[in-house]
């Protein structure tokens, strides 16, 4: 999907629009774009599916989940990193600190991602997929 200033339906309607002075058949009503975005929505996931959460988690472009090891401070701080996040990210890190051995004050949330103190990669991608992302 698309971000910025202008959405996919926005980018869509602008040809659209543009041919609407050329056909008639395109003229008047807006039935056309009224179709367009009933498509749109047709191609929407179901309500069983990870996007009905209030936080999602996007894959990277080789389909992986965005689950990341980083060891700071001269190989004395370990963290597992969250990357990809959208929606409610305190909503994810308080479904972390419920479901995972993890105390309140290990859970940080950053733009974009949370940062969890400790190894815990193969946990979260483990709880990911199960979650159906």
């Amino acid at each position: 999907a698309m971000s910025g200033r202008f959405g996919m339906r926005t980018l869509l309607a602008a040809p659209l629009q543009l041919m609407a002075h050329r056909s008639p058949a395109l003229r008047g009503s807006g039935a056309l774009f009224a179709r367009m975005l009933s498509m749109d929505a047709a191609h929407q996931a179901p309500a069983s599916s990870p996007e009905s959460m209030a936080w999602g988690v996007e894959r990277t472009a080789n389909n992986r989940l965005p689950v990341y090891r980083d060891i700071r401070n001269h190989n004395t701080r370990e963290l597992t990193i969250i990357r990809k996040v959208h929606g409610s990210l305190e909503g994810l890190r308080e479904q972390i600190i419920r479901e995972f051995d993890v105390r309140d004050k290990d859970v940080w949330v950053k733009v974009g991602r949370v940062e969890i103190k400790g190894m815990h990669c193969n946990e979260m991608i483990r709880w990911l997929k199960e979650k159906g992302f």
